[in-house]
């Protein structure tokens, strides 16, 4: 019951709804450490420490230490307390109570604060047994094997302030598919090219030259580091990031004709401004009702060579690329839509035409590798901001990076329970 190798227990009794349980070593018989003799009992000394709960309540184990002396005189061993890899000299936790607690806040993306007021303890203390167990996880290398497909992302570590502005950090994630759902590989103060191209660098060779597709987002620094550092890889430009570039230009029109027609930002009332959702909707989840006021609101506010109109047939255009069966038929579409954007003559479809055609190579290449993209970044930036609401932000980042990569990096494989209901008990079956 206590699940402690080498411990018997000696009493349990209840002391302000906490549970305290006596224990002690079941050896009998030492050894002195120098020379060897039957060692004789000195003394015993209690040691208070905090265990797992049981039944919903704190549990506190006494360890009656025992004291052992060695029987020679002339030998320099004189006296010296017992230990047990279970608890730790001068600990306060059990060794499992430690490691609960590093599970807790990684697998469960608790808060360190509130795990160490469960266990009565410090958050030094906690945190201390946070990155004691979880820093060989973390570090372990047989967590980045088997990866043929990479993420690349940014996400914001500390807002800006009145003494300092925001700043970035860099996710590299697995996309391998057939290994489940995508995991945070490691993280990187910094975002720019040299940030993303020291980490590869640290790398091991084999790994890089395992590294056959890359996905990232329309940004030229990890374009620039991916070549560097694996030249082979294909690079794969975002898909999810591409239709919303074509819906920011729909948005960055509606803007203008607002401020020229009316001279001032959109407000209630203003035809542009009512449909501006309706304007980043997909065409084909339009009823009939928000059909009619889109095409009332053009009507009301477009210009009228229908500047707004042509840049939303673009984006939806934009977007039906990826429908395409293949990538011939694809590369066509994509000619045929840049020709499209160069006779509109709007300058916001003029800028995003330039920025797709600079990125062609990477738009294609979605066809290439099967539709890969940064969605499962998406997804894992996701848990990277629950992180940080349940910390109340970070300040240090060797503990923002061990927290991250405990809850999105790390296999758990912890034991769970089986359903009581709708199978036979053990003793029956």
């Amino acid at each position: 019951m206590l699940g402690m190798a080498g411990f018997v227990v000696l009493a349990v009794s209840e002391h302000e709804g906490e549970l305290e349980q006596a224990i002690e070593t079941t050896a009998d018989l030492v050894g002195c450490p120098t020379c060897a003799a039957v060692a004789e009992l000195h003394d015993r000394r209690p040691v208070w420490v905090r265990d797992l709960p049981s039944a919903g309540r704190p549990v506190t184990v006494v360890w009656i230490k025992r004291v052992w002396r060695c029987p020679h005189l002339l030998c320099p061993t004189r006296t010296w307390t017992e230990s047990s890899e279970s608890i730790a000299a001068r600990a306060s936790l059990t060794r499992r109570a430690r490691a609960e607690i590093c599970r807790r806040v990684g697998e469960d993306g608790a808060s360190v604060a509130a795990v160490a007021r469960e266990f009565g303890i410090g958050w030094g203390t906690a945190m201390a047994a946070v990155r004691e167990h979880g820093e060989p996880r973390v570090d372990d290398p047989a967590r980045l094997a088997d990866i043929d497909a990479v993420g690349v992302d940014e996400t914001a570590f500390q807002a800006a302030a009145a003494n300092r502005s925001t700043s970035f950090v860099t996710g590299v994630m697995d996309l391998t598919r057939g290994r489940g759902p995508a995991r945070l590989l490691d993280v990187v103060e910094g975002r720019s090219a040299s940030a993303l191209l020291s980490w590869v660098n640290t790398q091991d060779p084999a790994w890089r030259a395992g590294i056959t597709t890359a996905a990232l987002d329309p940004y030229r620094g990890y374009a620039r580091a991916l070549r560097a550092a694996l030249p082979d890889a294909v690079r794969v430009l975002d898909a999810f990031h591409v239709v919303r570039l074509g819906f920011a230009a729909v948005d960055d029109v509606r803007r203008r004709i607002q401020r020229e027609q009316t001279g001032h930002r959109g407000r209630t009332g203003d035809p542009l401004y009512g449909i501006r959702r309706l304007l980043r909707r997909r065409h084909d989840h339009h009823c009939d009702r928000s059909w009619a006021r889109l095409l009332a609101g053009l009507d009301a506010g477009d210009t009228a060579d229908e500047q707004l109109a042509r840049t939303w047939i673009a984006a939806q255009d934009l977007r039906l690329i990826y429908h395409a069966g293949d990538r011939d038929h694809a590369s066509q579409t994509l000619y045929r839509w840049l020709a499209y954007c160069a006779d509109a003559d709007i300058p916001e479809l003029t800028r995003l035409a330039r920025t797709i055609d600079s990125w062609r190579t990477e738009f294609l290449a979605y066809f290439d590798t099967g539709g890969v993209s940064n969605g499962p970044t998406e997804a894992v930036n996701l848990l990277i901001k629950k992180i940080k609401r349940v910390g109340h932000g970070f300040r240090n980042f060797d503990n923002y990076r061990v927290r991250l990569l405990l809850h999105c990096g790390v296999d758990w494989d912890t034991i769970r329970a089986t359903p009581i209901r709708g199978r036979l008990p053990r003793s029956a079956a």
